[in-house]
């Protein structure tokens, strides 16, 4: 068995649970930093997780730390929000030792917004997987298309996440330029969740639209581009490579399907509907990456109103 972690969890929505979550299924100590009612229940129930795609239950046992002022844990787990990545920041200088930070979720500054104080070793994260809580179940599936994707590490502990997501089947994949990976998926969520929003935050009522389709794909291939050209990398390869000139037709239908199916409320529609003000912030710091003069008309047009 691999080394025995203890864990602090930073964020206990959907991500930072089901991650959190398999660590304490394969025997890791987690505990979770205090903020309110959702933290207590926790202790007291544990975290309750439903894979639905197997329509396996589980209960991970957690318990909570009032404070992270002088507690040493070996990693710690950041899963919130990008708008609220900073507040975490006072919580992690506090903390005792070296730990190892890992950052989960969209971070569109990448390293550059981590400031260089915190304690021990920091690696970027996003997960594979997207879902929502009902009841106090966090239902969730995984992201076909897209693995966990962990930034490469020398990190030991690294190591450990890559043997625990294994051995639970999560599929992963390491990620060189992380900056690059994560600045690119911003233009995407930003694009596709500020679609859903503008069609009352459901999918499907996106799907069944053609022409808001062709412009949400438009406006992802413009996004692309313009981070092409400020010669960006860390592209995922099979969003750039669907969102070709050569593609288009095969682009707007791919995401149609997926939009009207059960699928586009997991991986997407819930999220945008929850964190309107993160898909704000995202389509924010896209339309500032983007130059004024830079020709990207369906980005500009869809992202500014």
């Amino acid at each position: 068995m691999a080394k025995h972690l203890s864990i602090l969890l930073i964020g206990s929505g959907v991500i930072g649970s089901v991650y959190a979550g398999q660590f304490t299924l394969e025997g890791h100590g987690v505990s979770v930093l205090a903020f309110g009612e959702r933290e207590r229940k926790l202790a007291k129930d544990g975290i309750r997780l439903k894979n639905v795609q197997t329509g396996k239950t589980e209960v991970a046992k957690v318990q909570v730390a009032g404070t992270s002022s002088g507690q040493q844990f070996d990693l710690v787990i950041v899963a919130l929000r990008a708008n609220q990545l900073a507040s975490a920041f006072p919580a992690l200088r506090k903390l005792k030792g070296s730990p190892h930070i890992v950052f989960f979720g969209n971070n569109p500054d990448g390293h550059k917004i981590i400031p260089s104080d915190l304690p021990g070793t920091v690696q970027l994260a996003f997960p594979g997987i997207g879902g929502s809580i009902v009841d106090d179940v966090v239902e969730y599936i995984p992201v076909d298309q897209q693995p966990t994707s962990l930034e490469v590490s020398d990190s030991p502990t690294s190591q450990v996440i890559h043997d625990v997501l294994s051995a639970r089947r999560f599929t992963l994949q390491d990620i060189a330029d992380m900056d690059g990976w994560l600045a690119h998926h911003t233009v995407f969520i930003s694009c596709i969740s500020v679609a859903i929003l503008r069609k009352n935050g459901l999918p499907a009522d996106l799907a069944n639209d053609r022409e808001a389709m062709r412009t949400l794909c438009r406006a992802i291939e413009e996004g692309f581009a313009m981070l092409k050209a400020q010669h960006l990398g860390g592209a995922p390869k099979n969003l750039v490579t669907l969102h070709s000139r050569w593609l288009r037709p095969i682009a707007v239908m791919y995401w149609s399907k997926l939009l009207r199916s059960p699928k586009g409320e997991l991986y997407f529609g819930a999220h945008a509907r929850h964190a309107p003000d993160e898909v704000y912030q995202l389509a924010t710091w896209t339309l500032a990456r983007c130059p004024k003069n830079y020709d990207a008309p369906r980005l500009k047009h869809l992202l500014e109103q």
